[in-house]
């Protein structure tokens, strides 16, 4: 169904707060004739179970990679707390950019490297430097969960840790 793992972990952190049942498909529950199948395509009710799943799976993977998942796509709070991890695990990493922790929250948090030149007080040349050593950091955890996701959406029964 999902054509990267990347996909499902977007499509899990999407649909987690959706509601099973809306007004509309109730209503088009209520007229659809006993001759319609649609056996072939998931219910809400599938949907879910595949979200539970996903975020099931996700539970058990290490700290650092539930937090770089949180941190790509969480919300707004969740981005915070994950990112309050990372930089409590990673942040010696960044020493060379002299920064304390609320201004390295702040810029790993930020969106662009206008953003990180702005909220870190860094200049433009070591904001860009800073957000290449962010992604070169945060890389083995990125590559780690998408290759365990990958392997577990297609092999769910041969991968349960």
């Amino acid at each position: 169904m999902f054509k990267s793992p990347d996909q499902a972990l977007a499509f899990a952190f999407r649909m987690r707060n959706a509601s099973i049942i809306s007004i509309p498909s109730a209503t088009y529950i209520a007229n659809k004739t006993d001759n319609e199948s649609t056996s072939d395509r998931l219910t809400q009710y599938d949907l879910h179970a595949q979200v539970g799943m996903i975020f099931s799976f996700l539970s058990r993977r290490p700290d650092l990679e539930q937090a770089y998942a949180f941190y790509l796509h969480g919300a707004i709070e969740e981005q915070r707390v994950a990112v309050k991890l990372i930089t409590e695990e990673l942040g010696d990493r960044f020493s060379k950019y002299d920064l304390d922790n609320m201004q390295l929250e702040k810029a790993v948090l930020a969106r662009s490297v206008r953003d990180v030149r702005d909220k870190a007080g860094l200049t433009q040349h070591k904001a860009w430097k800073f957000r290449k050593d962010l992604a070169d950091v945060l890389a083995p955890y990125q590559n780690s969960l998408m290759d365990a996701l990958w392997d577990w959406l297609h092999h769910p029964v041969n991968s349960i840790e």
